[in-house]
């Protein structure tokens, strides 16, 4: 049935939900599964930049970006609730400009050739509604195998 699943992940309630249905269905088919979170990239402005890099000299710290570090702490951590339940998981951390994570998934989900798409509905409120669309919805108007959207 499944051999390959991309569960996407956020920093919304869903993604418990999200893990939940993938774990379910990856121990029942063995699919190897790709915990994917994408976080649009940060534009900083030069000084900020430069401050940074000040501070992180000044304490002995390395260089790197806080909101990656937790965004791959989130993706680590889904990967070890999978783990334990006995389901192979890698976890992949993209950056994408903002408005772009629906085009990311889809293209992680060819490159990676998998045969279901496992992600969160996304509730926005009426005004964002009328602006922009959904990321479920996008990805489940153009990803090249099946999509799960679960709430």
């Amino acid at each position: 049935m499944y051999k390959r699943i991309l569960a996407a992940i956020d920093w919304t309630t869903s993604s418990e939900s999200v893990l939940d249905q993938t774990r379910q269905l990856a121990s029942l088919t063995g699919a190897a599964v790709f915990v994917v979170h994408v976080r649009a990239a940060d534009f900083p402005s030069l000084p900020s930049i430069l401050n940074t890099l000040a501070s992180q000299a000044l304490a002995e710290q390395p260089a790197g970006n806080g909101a990656s570090s937790v965004a791959r702490r989130m993706v680590d951590d889904a990967i070890t609730v999978l783990s334990t339940a006995g389901v192979h998981a890698e976890g992949l951390l993209l950056e994408s400009t903002p408005g772009a994570t629906p085009r990311a998934l889809l293209d992680q989900a060819r490159e990676l050739d998998v045969e279901l798409v496992i992600l969160g509905s996304r509730h926005h409120g009426r005004p964002s509604v009328l602006f922009r669309s959904n990321v479920a919805d996008e990805v489940s108007r153009h990803a090249p195998c099946p999509v799960l959207i679960v709430p």
